[in-house]
Order: structure tokens, then sequence, then C-alpha cells
């Protein structure tokens, strides 16, 4: 990034970690990342902290204790 910003939207998480938008989704669940909202822009943003944290979780998952979610058995 040319320019460090505080806040990232979620495209440029994307394109900063590597992930797809869709797979963020999931690890901001499975990690308990919060997304703001900044003024009257529907964009979601996350901290560059957390997009970092991403990043190092993405390279290195073993690192993190993640919390699964329990799947519901069929009957």
């Amino acid at each position: 990034m040319e320019e460090e910003k505080e806040f990232l939207t979620l495209e440029e998480t994307a394109t900063y970690t590597g992930i797809k938008r869709a797979t963020i989704y999931n690890y901001l669940n499975d990690l308990g990342i919060e997304t703001f909202k900044l003024g009257r822009d529907r964009r979601a943003y996350i901290k560059l902290a957390d997009a970092k944290r991403l990043r190092e979780f993405r390279e290195s998952p073993w690192k993190f204790r993640v919390e699964t979610r329990k799947r519901r058995d069929v009957a």
C-alpha cells in the first residue's frame, strides 16, 4: 500500500492479503474481527491491524486458536 491507512475496505483487504472477499467474511467471523461503517459510506471497513492479522492467519493458520463452528447432525 502506498500510504498507511488506519482502515481498509474489504476490497482493499482482499488485495492486501491475497484472500478472496467471500473468504474474508468467513475469516472475520472465525477470528471475531469487527467491521465498521464510516460516515455515510456503505462499504464495510476493518482496521489495518486486523488486515495484518488476516494475512498472518493465511500464512500460518496453526498459530491461531479459532473457535470452529459446530456442525449440526442431520437426521
